[in-house]
């Protein structure tokens, strides 16, 4: 049920009339933009029904906008907003919309942002160490919060709010889960609990999720404006099959899932092959009753679509649409009023009434969808810089929303890679398949698993076998989970890494099944130049892994070569480590990401397999090399690679995404950079206690928490004016800025 809802006693004109004459609310909320982090998918929300991070191209060491695997630089969202349509009592039909296509994105008061901000977010986790722990959280982070379409004005300002005279009435709750969990942390599931605040019903109403998906990599591309756009191509599992001619629905429920995807046909820039969709997992639907119903709350969806035709009700019916973002054709142009959106959430394309003959319309359908095989123009278009198209998907027709009453519609935002075999460029890039597809469908599959919680038939109905934890209620997002991540330190040496980690996974208790069933660590690093295709997590491989003995799980190796005697503490930090382990033989200047994940025994008796921690819920980037030198002892400052020769390995692609290192150094110094004449070309200050990587590299190619070796920095080999430096000599210096003692050396660049 909802978490926050004022009561409302007057009339729809009532308070509509209200708020065009009421003056700014002091105090109202402020627009609010935040994203999730917990897994590996970052997805930005808002107050005011807009998912994702317009600017993202543009700013791609800002917020997320759907970003997957996270900090990867490969976003797949422009921008996506919440569709609401249907017809007042007073015959006008119209759509409220939370984002519209455009080419700035969300605009405070701009034509086709609705909806205005009635809360700012509230956080809850169902984690115990997160300062938003709530029993009440159902996920690892949910962000929470509402907006409506009532408001006649921008909250605190004097800014009008469009088409306020086509308004609804509708208060709309939002809230957005994510998990860390291995099968969970590639999505995130939105709920929008729409009620209608006015004091008439609402009928034949329609809810949809307005997308601009796009696939690119913003860190390694080049290209901008429309070029960015345009190189995209989609596709749809599940879509409804229809009658030529007549256009009856002849199978709402063709296929398992429900999904509008995208993925990057045309781009050239060196990233990853990834899918991004939208998947509708679900509505609950609060019928008022009539024409012989009970009033009562209704799972809605296509699965489910012979009950409500039993009922004399429209059938639910998923019905993704596409448009291009600039486009004379009516069909596929942008459309341009509330009945055109509307006809648009109704009416599929193409349009089988439009057909004389059944052959005749699946042919046009296979030309414009594909059919599944890649080959329809949503999938080509993008090769050929023609594919900057903008999705809808919308489920309905949920006959009338009464006065007072909800209907709950969640979608889940669900990225996926490609398979290995369609890693390669062009032909796995735009290529799209069963095949190609495959990572995709399951992690669809977890998202609705996720959703169905404990209704393992998904009909909105509880069954006798299916009450998990005995409540008599149906629950959904009731999964079974792997045991608490670790508290994860790392203490750099000279080519080594030490970890240490909490003891904490080992009283978790499986929220299903009730056991205490922790079985064991796994130990992951990366390797170098995993950094480079943005996925450094995912490319950690297995090091070491200790578990129980005693049992048929794992390799029944015991701790007691990794528990410490005594647990370690450390100042500044509040947590214990009774767990150290000691990775050697690391290249300096090198990423290398850590992980320790937990597992536990799973259940074989009821088929449940053991289930680990993410590893991106604790990994630590390192970054091996000389430690601080000491007072007194010998110094050994020097550079490398030296010489340096341009697009080394580690590199980024770009002029600014490169680095060389200083090592060597004293904790705290000045470094200066010069030519052979004498000219300072740089300057830096070193401060080992602090130094975490500050060139444009580690934005790029890194992401906050990571360790640096506190003898070395890195240098982006630009000027203090940001200029590229020319091949040849360069003199240094390095300055102790305690003991006022100076080094000098050289290094030579070559391009």
């Amino acid at each position: 049920m909802t978490f926050r809802r004022a009561a409302r006693a007057t009339t729809f004109l009532a308070a509509a009339l209200t708020a065009l004459m009421a003056a700014p609310e002091a105090g109202a909320q402020p627009f609010e933009r935040i994203a999730t982090d917990v897994g590996d998918t970052g997805l930005s929300v808002t107050n005011v029904g807009t998912l994702g991070r317009p600017g993202v191209s543009g700013d791609p060491a800002g917020l997320p906008s759907f970003e997957y695997p996270l900090d990867s630089g490969i976003e797949h969202l422009f921008e996506a907003g919440l569709w609401v349509g249907g017809r007042r009592a007073d015959g006008v039909v119209t759509v409220r919309t939370g984002a519209v296509t455009t080419s700035g994105g969300y605009t405070p008061g701009g034509s086709g942002f609705e909806f205005a901000q009635e809360d700012v977010f509230t956080r809850r986790s169902s984690l115990a160490t997160s300062p938003f722990f709530s029993p009440n959280a159902v996920s690892q982070q949910d962000y929470l919060t509402s907006y409506v379409d009532t408001a006649a004005v921008l909250p605190g300002t004097n800014t009008p709010l469009p088409d306020v005279q086509n308004r609804l009435g509708l208060d709309v709750e939002q809230r957005s889960y994510a998990w860390s969990f291995p099968f969970t942390e590639y999505f995130v599931i939105v709920e929008y609990e729409i009620t209608n605040v006015s004091d008439q019903p609402i009928s034949d109403v329609w809810v949809g999720l307005w997308d601009d998906l796009v696939v690119r990599n913003v860190v390694t591309t080049t290209e901008s404006g429309g070029a960015f756009f345009n190189k995209g191509a989609r596709g749809v599992l599940g879509y409804p099959t229809y009658q030529a001619g007549s256009g009856e629905l002849v199978e709402p429920a063709p296929d398992s899932q429900y999904v509008s995807y995208a993925f990057n046909a045309g781009g050239q820039e060196e990233s990853l092959n990834t899918y991004g969709s939208i998947a509708f997992l679900g509505a609950e639907w609060e019928d008022a009753g009539g024409a012989g119903r009970s009033a009562e709350t209704r799972f809605f969806h296509p699965f489910v679509a012979e009950r409500y035709e039993a009922l004399g009700l429209p059938a639910p019916v998923f019905n993704p649409r596409f448009w291009l973002f600039g486009d004379a054709d009516p069909n596929l142009g942008r459309p341009t009023d509330d009945l055109e959106r509307y006809r648009r959430m109704q009416t599929p394309f193409p349009d089988p009434t439009a057909f004389e003959t059944q052959d005749a319309y699946e042919a046009a359908q296979a030309a414009f969808l594909g059919a599944g095989n890649g080959e329809g123009r949503l999938q080509t278009d993008g090769t050929l810089a023609q594919g900057n198209w903008i999705g809808l998907t919308s489920v309905g027709p949920f006959a009338e929303l009464a006065p007072g009453r909800s209907v709950t519609v969640t979608f889940a935002l669900v990225a996926a890679l490609k398979p290995d075999a369609f890693q390669t460029v062009p032909a796995g890039r735009q290529a799209d398949t069963d095949d190609s597809r495959a990572l995709l469908r399951n992690n669809v599959f977890w998202a609705q698993e996720t959703y169905a919680g404990e209704d393992a038939d998904y009909d909105g109905e509880l069954d006798a076998d299916e009450d998990l934890n005995g409540n008599g209620r149906l629950d959904r997002y009731l999964i079974p989970s792997p045991p608490t991540s670790p508290a994860l330190r790392v203490e750099l040496e000279q080519g080594t890494a030490v970890l240490y980690w909490s003891a904490a996974a080992e009283g978790s208790r499986d929220p299903v099944t009730g056991v205490q069933d922790f079985e064991g660590y796994r130990i992951y690093r990366s390797d170098p130049g995993d950094d480079a295709d943005g996925n450094i997590l995912g490319d950690a491989g297995l090091i070491a892994q200790y578990d129980r003995e005693g049992n048929d799980v794992g390799f029944n190796n015991g701790f007691e070569d990794v528990r410490l005697a005594t647990p370690a503490t450390f100042p500044g930090d509040p947590a214990t480590y009774e767990y150290r382990f000691e990775a050697d033989g690391l290249l300096d200047g090198w990423q290398y990401a850590f992980a320790v994940t937990a597992f536990d025994a799973g259940d074989p008796q009821s088929g449940l397999r053991s289930l680990e921690s993410s590893v991106a819920s604790n990994a630590v980037r390192v970054f091996p090399g000389a430690a601080p030198a000491e007072a007194g002892e010998e110094r050994q400052i020097g550079v490398f690679p030296n010489p340096y020769r341009v697009q080394a390995a580690w590199d980024g692609p770009l002029s600014t995404q490169r680095k060389l290192y200083f090592t060597g150094l004293p904790a705290r110094c000045e470094i200066r950079v010069y030519t052979l004449a004498g000219e300072v070309v740089a300057e830096f200050d070193h401060d080992a206690e602090t130094y975490v990587g500050d060139t444009r590299w580690f934005q790029d190619f890194s992401a906050e928490g990571r360790e640096v070796a506190g003898g070395i920095h890195a240098w982006d080999i630009l000027s203090d004016n940001s200029l590229r430096l020319s091949s040849g000599l360069y003199l240094f210096s390095v300055r102790d800025l305690d003991t006022g003692e100076v080094d000098t050396g050289k290094f030579v660049i070559l391009r």
